[in-house]
């Protein structure tokens, strides 16, 4: 994103970040910095989206640079941090209701006002010119956006605005594991592709949670055959052996054992039995939809 500069005035009640010793004149940024802020990764990506970051350097595992805003701020964050989409998320959908909001300042200046319909269109996508303009497409928008790196904007999530189910900052990331553990189990509710993710809800009795996870995560077979083989031991161990297991749920529990394997028994004892024999010898099909006995 530009580094475009608004007005300090605005900015200095904005966020209050803690201020750290200044850095000293010989450090990489070079000038003598007035403040040394550190920047969690919200923070950064706000200020990222909000006014830009300018003499932006890597050194070992930490990122220096200054606020675009005010050269004379620096800030420093650990470079690991900056891979939290939530964080990363959060930080620019704030950003955008900052900007928004600066807009109805009966004080802003015309060149000013200019600059952050800028920043707003170069996050969004979108071109509005008023701050009416600008709050009508947000207000019902916000809850249903998130940041994609492949289109390097924030996009609406149609299907998310739809359904009424906000997209929340706290969404579960999934390792690629634990998405098949619980795709195995039945439990993906609903997913589908937003830029690099894959987003959805799944239902981790007795709750819904929505999750997001990395698409190119769940290329890997081998986390397939082992989050597919959780969840049929989950369902047999836990499920079948229990006794209190009866009626409708027994049978929707060996339905779903079913769609993970190659055979079709119908009732516990054969399952129990098949598992006991071949449980440790499951590998995933050539075609990944199952799990079949290595022969």
């Amino acid at each position: 994103m530009s580094s475009t500069v608004v007005p300090a005035a605005f900015v200095a009640g904005l966020i209050l970040l803690p201020a750290a010793p200044a850095f000293a004149q010989e450090q990489p940024l070079g000038a003598r910095c007035r403040e040394l802020r550190t920047l969690d990764a919200m923070e950064y990506w706000f200020w990222d989206a909000f006014s830009g970051l300018t003499n932006v350097i890597d050194v070992g595992q930490e990122r220096l640079g200054r606020l675009a805003v005010d050269p004379n701020i620096c800030f420093r964050i650990a470079v690991v941090t900056l891979e939290n989409p939530q964080q990363k998320n959060a930080g620019i959908r704030q950003a955008v209701s900052e900007l928004i909001m600066w807009l109805a300042g009966t004080d802003l200046d015309k060149d000013s006002a200019e600059r952050a319909m800028d920043q707003l269109e170069r996050i969004t996508g979108e071109e509005f010119d008023t701050y009416a303009e600008w709050t009508g497409w947000w207000e019902p928008r916000s809850d249903f956006v998130l940041w994609s790196d492949e289109e390097d904007r924030l996009i609406v999530v149609a299907s998310a605005m739809e359904a009424g189910e906000p997209i929340h900052d706290e969404a579960m990331l999934l390792t690629a594991e634990e998405y098949w553990f619980y795709a195995g189990r039945g439990w993906i509710l609903e997913s589908e592709p937003v830029g690099t993710y894959v987003l959805g809800t799944v239902l981790i009795p007795p709750h819904d949670l929505n999750f997001r996870i990395e698409a190119t995560d769940l290329d890997g077979r081998g986390a397939k055959e082992r989050g597919f083989r959780r969840a049929l031991g989950n369902m047999i161990v836990d499920g079948l052996l229990s006794p209190e297991l009866r009626g409708d749920s027994l049978g929707s529990i060996i339905e779903q054992i079913a769609t993970l394997t190659e055979e079709n028994y119908v009732d516990r004892d054969s399952w129990v039995a098949w598992w006991n024999t071949y449980g440790g010898r499951l590998v995933l099909s050539a075609s990944g939809d199952r799990l079949i006995v290595r022969r």
